[in-house]
């Protein structure tokens, strides 16, 4: 049966175009900026020089006496230059009192960071560099992100943008680089961000996988691996020669996986520019891209690959390099970065393998269709080795494969911030956690919520977001017992709960749809030592649409009526009313056996369906 046609590879957008040349433009923008200002304020210096010989000839002076005061003179000139110019320290005054070169205002202000930078915590420093070197224009300081956890070696980056200039979700980042040469912040991106493949390699310099450049497949249950995996501007290829035809499929959700039918291979390369990728490259499309903060769905991806990564003995473990599609570096946050570091099997004392992302552009159509960083547009990488783990809808679970795994990770979890063994306490501390939201799923009724916790155990009130340091978070879980929080995607954390805690989990309603309520309880339970419980609105009053609109086409459907992606998104925009009577309840019931130190088995009760939805359950693979 012959191949599915598709149209020959699509151009790089203009806006790919530029994208390539981001940083470069940055780093002379900066450059412009600080030679402005010093431009600015030499020319301020030149005219006060000036006068001051004007003056050295004026009657009445002693030319012994004004030699004399001359280094006086010098430096008043150096301190008026400087606050007209609203610069410190001045051009030259730290050569004029040390005897040291002059030093940009650029440099002066990135070497100050070190002392922080060199730890991560950077959050709130602002670096001054002036925009245009005029007087009448104010400075507008830089803000920076955070830049904690593993990064690749020699590639830690940060996101800066100017105040009061946010960019949107999609633009273009402006990233600094950490030097580990000058120990300060650059915008020059290193070399070692960049993986550079071999160009167009020839019979001497490199041998195909298997003696051919074509590609090989081999799928399992429940991932693939790649021989000669081809890319070009976004999209991934199977070359093919000969005269059997084969059909494309899917590589991942949001990935088809195309063909390139040839009749040579070998002579398709020898007119093709291209280069190759060596060694074991692990491709990893994030299926929800749209919510990349979502670490939730973060988990779904990365607890099955720990697994597959110490069930596939020979692929490279860590990979030789790791393929990140569509997202930014923004986008890979902290949390992400720690959970990646353990999937990958990166020790604590070692560095995430190099990353490779595509050129970011400023529209998520285009950032998809986009071509790898570091290579021309239109370019054909072949990927030496590659492994695909299958997503939750091509086939793949949302944990881990078996307990041993998810206790493993959670102890090399510990063990990477410097944290005891999990263990199981006892007595079990009567420590209730309740995690907040702020934007979405909150609870309305919270503070009648907290008073009735605080019937059952000592609580406290924890709110984390993006920015929230790892290390934090993870021993908030470690020294909690009970974690109360609504259905949201910081339960990510619950399962690197202690054995023996407990999670009561709070689900807004309508929310069943392939088993999202169940996206986390499914991971709690792999894990064997963690009970988990919930309650669920059913009622029309105990869900608060935030926007009108949701609750005017959604409000009075039935459950079984929100089955599409529509309305299951209206319901992650909702607030919630808890039942305290029903949720007292629950707690009362539960609890004591769970302060007990019961298995989780003994104490286990069924987990609440949505009514009419129980076929919807039946054959969803958790």
């Amino acid at each position: 049966m012959p191949p599915k046609k598709r149209g020959p590879p699509t151009a790089l957008s203009p806006a790919g175009g530029q994208a390539a040349t981001t940083h470069e433009a940055d780093s002379k923008q900066l450059a412009a900026e600080t030679s402005d200002s010093q431009a600015a304020t030499a020319n301020k210096n030149d005219k006060a020089n000036a006068s001051s010989k004007v003056a050295g000839k004026a009657p009445n002076q002693q030319p012994s006496a004004l030699a004399r005061g001359a280094p006086l003179l010098v430096l008043l000139v150096a301190l008026l230059a400087a606050f007209a110019s609203r610069k410190w320290p001045p051009d030259g005054l730290a050569a004029r009192l040390t005897g040291r070169a002059n030093s940009s205002s650029s440099s002066s202000s990135t070497a100050a960071a070190p002392a922080s930078a060199a730890t991560g915590d950077t959050l709130g420093i602002t670096c001054n560099s002036s925009g245009n070197g005029s007087d009448s224009q104010p400075e507008k300081a830089w803000v920076e992100a955070d830049a904690r956890g593993f990064f690749p070696k020699g590639c830690k980056w940060r996101e800066v943008h100017r105040k009061g200039e946010e960019p949107g979700f999609w633009d273009v980042r402006r990233y600094q680089y950490w030097d580990d040469v000058r120990s300060n912040w650059t915008h020059r991106q290193p070399d070692s961000c960049i993986i550079k493949g071999l160009a167009n390699p020839g019979p001497s310099g490199w041998r195909w996988r298997n003696g051919s450049p074509r590609s090989a497949a081999h799928c399992y249950d429940k991932y693939c691996i790649y021989d000669n995996l081809w890319f070009n501007n976004g999209r991934f290829y199977l070359l093919v020669d000969g005269d059997t035809g084969v059909e494309p499929w899917k590589l991942t959700r949001n990935q088809e996986l195309n063909i390139m039918h040839v009749s040579n291979a070998s002579a398709f390369l020898a007119s093709t520019n291209h280069h190759v990728v060596r060694g074991d490259t692990l491709v990893f499309d994030f299926v929800f891209f749209m919510h990349p903060t979502a670490i939730g769905h973060w988990s779904e991806m990365l607890f099955p690959l720990f697994s597959i990564l110490r069930k596939e003995k020979s692929f490279a473990r860590p990979p030789t390099q790791f393929l990140q599609l569509h997202l930014k570096r923004c986008h890979v946050m902290e949390w992400v970065r720690a959970a990646l570091a353990t999937a990958l099997g990166v020790g604590p004392s070692q560095d995430l393998p190099p990353v490779m992302w595509q050129q970011e552009v400023a529209h998520i159509t285009d950032q998809m269709s986009a071509p790898l960083e570091g290579y021309a547009p239109g370019a054909w990488v072949a990927f030496d080795r590659v492994m695909v783990v299958k997503d939750i809808y091509t086939g793949g679970v949302r944990t881990f494969l078996d307990t041993k795994d998810a206790h493993l990770f959670r102890k090399m979890l510990y063990a990477q911030h410097n944290l005891p063994p999990p263990r199981l306490r006892q007595p079990l501390p009567r420590t209730i956690t309740f995690q907040r939201k702020r934007a979405n799923r909150r609870v309305v009724n919270e503070a009648e919520l907290l008073s009735m916790l605080a019937e059952f155990g000592e609580v406290r009130v924890v709110e984390f977001n993006a920015s929230t340091p790892f290390r934090h978070q993870l021993e908030t879980m470690a020294s909690t017992s009970v974690l109360v929080s609504v259905h949201t995607s910081n339960l990510a954390n619950a399962q690197f709960m202690q054995p023996g805690s407990a999670v009561f989990e709070l689900i807004q309603r309508n929310w069943f749809w392939h088993g999202l309520d169940r996206s986390f309880q499914v991971q709690t339970a792999m894990m064997g030592d963690i009970h988990h419980y919930a309650w669920r609105a059913r009622q029309r009053n105990e869900t608060e649409y935030i926007a009108e609109r949701d609750a005017y086409r959604f409000g009075e459907w039935e459950p079984l009526q929100c089955n599409t992606e529509e309305c299951v998104e209206a319901h992650t925009n909702v607030d919630v009313r808890v039942n305290i009577p029903a949720f007292r309840a629950l707690l009362a019931d539960r609890l004591p056996l769970v302060f007990a130190g019961w298995p989780v088995e003994a104490a286990a009760i069924p987990w609440p369906v949505q009514e009419g939805a129980e076929e919807e359950y039946e054959g969803e693979e958790f």
